[in-house]
């Protein structure tokens, strides 16, 4: 059996999923996002895979982008998913 280091085993087993959030310091990663819907400085709202994702906080800015990850840096107070009824 090989030996993997906890953080190489946890990053193998996050990349093995469709999509994932994960929060670290003052950092929201996101991976497979489809969509930006809302952008601002207390307010970011995401298509992850056909869900809305709302995120709260202070002064977030998107510190790197591209067509599947988003980094967004700032003081994060909140993430959820809002269910709409269809």
């Amino acid at each position: 059996m090989k030996n993997l280091h906890f953080n190489e085993y946890f990053k193998n087993f996050l990349y093995d999923l469709n999509d994932f959030i994960t929060i670290y310091e003052n950092n929201l990663h996101v991976f497979n996002y489809e969509k930006l819907n809302k952008l601002s400085s207390d307010e970011i709202i995401l298509i992850i895979n056909n869900k809305k994702v709302l995120i709260n906080g202070v002064d977030l800015k998107i510190k790197q982008m591209t067509k599947q990850e988003l980094l967004i840096n700032g003081i994060i107070l909140k993430v959820e998913f809002i269910y709409e009824k269809e």
